[in-house]
């Protein structure tokens, strides 16, 4: 694995204008968030609903322009790169959704749907297309493929049907996939295959990959490193292992004791169960109104993401660096 980064992030800001009390005013999803993904390797970036995941993940597809900061793909900033460059840029960057059941088109079968990002992208006709289009389907395990390739998304599983989203974005030969949230809306028992085959690609492909999930326990399995996130903010990140092994934000050891298994599970203290204020015009830790261990000064200054160890950064005051 290089030690360059596929992916470098600094300083990146989503901002989005609502209307409150007739006044136009605006709220930051993503509030100046760093980060990096080196080929081969999984961030799996953690957090609860609207702690702004989604938006980050479209952020780097280009699905959103950022408001502020950099997006370095191989080393070139394709954070408002337009046109060519933005088409050139989404060969190598794809993204699973999370929703298998809104991702593809009711009225096209399987195989129209690999077909068009073929020809498209790889310009490949007749036999090419055909062999191209098999061997996607067997390689996330569609088979019998003849079968398959003719049916429509309505007469798969829901497993089935994000094992073709997955071979829908495999088609263009991409290196870096963001994966919101892909087994999530998945029953509990095919959930594992498709983690497995997510691992498999990686392999196989040496794919950097951002898996976007609110599950600790999958972003144990697939993830390399995790990254929490809350409000916007980056909380803590680490190795997998170290952050399993010694959580140190509060909030990263609340979402540890609300993971199924854990051996450490506990009542969790918090002291509120509001959503995160996203305003531009908030102060403080953005954790501070649900922390069992709020201060003042939590209250009134935001803390720094810093580094405890060279693997480990935490954005809290009650951690000493």
């Amino acid at each position: 694995m290089s030690d360059d980064p596929l992916l470098r992030v600094d300083e990146l800001v989503v901002r989005f204008p609502i209307k409150a009390n007739g006044q136009k005013t605006f709220i930051r999803p993503v509030d100046r968030v760093s980060f990096f993904i080196r080929e081969g390797e999984v961030l799996a970036l953690v957090g609860e609903s609207g702690s702004g995941k989604t938006t980050i993940g479209k952020a780097m597809m280009r699905i959103l322009e950022p408001t502020s900061g950099s997006i370095l793909f191989d080393q070139k900033e394709v954070g408002h790169v337009r046109g060519r460059k933005l088409i050139d840029y989404r060969t190598s960057v794809q993204m699973i959704f999370q929703d298998p059941f809104g991702s593809l088109n009711p009225v096209r079968t399987i195989e129209q749907h690999l077909q068009f990002p073929l020809q498209k992208h790889q310009q490949l006709r007749g036999q090419a297309l055909d062999e191209r289009i098999t061997s996607l389907l067997e390689q996330v395990g569609l088979t019998p493929v003849a079968e398959t390739r003719i049916k429509y998304p309505h007469e798969l599983s829901g497993g089935q049907r994000q094992r073709v989203a997955i071979a829908r974005a495999l088609a263009v030969g991409p290196r870096f996939l963001v994966a919101d949230e892909p087994i999530s809306m998945l029953d509990v028992s095919i959930r594992a295959g498709i983690l497995r085959l997510m691992n498999e690609l990686k392999e196989q492909y040496r794919l950097a990959f951002l898996y976007i999930t609110h599950d600790l326990a999958s972003a144990r399995y697939f993830g390399d490193r995790i990254m929490v996130m809350y409000g916007g903010k980056i909380m803590e990140s680490a190795d997998s292992r170290e952050l399993l092994r010694r959580p140190l934000h509060p909030y990263t050891q609340l979402l540890l004791a609300a993971t199924p298994g854990h051996e450490e599970k506990q009542a969790l203290p918090e002291t509120s169960n509001l959503p995160p204020n996203l305003a531009e015009s908030r102060k403080g830790c953005p954790f501070a109104s649900r922390c069992p261990h709020v201060t003042a000064q939590c209250e009134q200054e935001e803390p720094k993401l810093e580094e405890i160890t060279d693997s480990h950064a935490v954005a809290c005051h009650l951690v000493s660096t």
